[in-house]
């Protein structure tokens, strides 16, 4: 199992791997949209020494070719840790298989049906990302959603990863790994809620409690 981290902003992004729970970062343009205050390549570079292993970056483009320009330019700043985005409609396919067809490392996103994944799967794109609470929002089931496309890749051997994005709490986070996730990729504020509980805040005061009525002789 992964765990991603979804920001723009090199605090959060630094304190989530520091937390060793947290395998990398990603990225979407609805950031971009409340903190894009300088171009998109120098957030990526000032963003690089903090992502930990993986940076998932979405590069914008209304044509294949836009899409694979300005993902390849992403990549070659770190072809290691980058892996440059693209949503999913016909013209995002396009630069995928461009982008694939020179070694650039692929998220295909904004995945809402198992068809659009297969498609993708075809192409080696090396994730698929697709949308829990969207896909809750428009009528169907996110989970079913995640499982429809991980029984399809198990059957045929995909390498493509899954990794469940569009979470808006713990227990979608719960129900996309239990549904064949490999990844999941949540909010910053998310992320701080997964290690606690209102359960465990009780218990662990009854203990400290205890704790402080003990003589622990050092």
């Amino acid at each position: 199992m992964r765990l991603y981290v979804d920001t723009i902003d090199r605090r959060e992004a630094e304190e989530a791997i520091r937390s060793g729970l947290v395998y990398g970062i990603t990225s979407n343009p609805f950031l971009f949209r409340r903190g894009l205050d300088k171009p998109l390549l120098r957030l990526v570079e000032e963003l690089l020494p903090y992502v930990g292993n993986e940076f998932h970056v979405q590069v914008p483009g209304r044509s294949g070719e836009e899409y694979f320009r300005n993902g390849r330019r992403i990549f070659e700043l770190d072809p290691k840790r980058i892996v440059v985005k693209i949503p999913t409609h016909r013209e995002g396919v396009e630069g995928m298989r461009l982008l694939k067809e020179v070694g650039v490392r692929v998220t295909a996103t904004a995945v809402t049906t198992v068809h659009q994944a297969i498609a993708v799967a075809l192409l080696g794109v090396d994730y698929v990302a697709p949308f829990m609470a969207r896909a809750d929002e428009s009528g169907y089931s996110g989970s079913e959603l995640i499982r429809g496309i991980a029984e399809v890749y198990r059957v045929h051997g995909v390498k493509t990863l899954i990794i469940a994005a569009s979470i808006r709490n713990p227990v979608q986070v719960v129900e996309a790994f239990r549904a064949g996730a490999h990844a999941v990729t949540v909010k910053y504020s998310l992320f701080h809620e997964l290690a606690e509980s209102p359960a465990s805040r009780r218990i662990i005061g009854q203990m400290n409690e205890i704790w402080s009525r003990t003589e622990l002789g050092w």
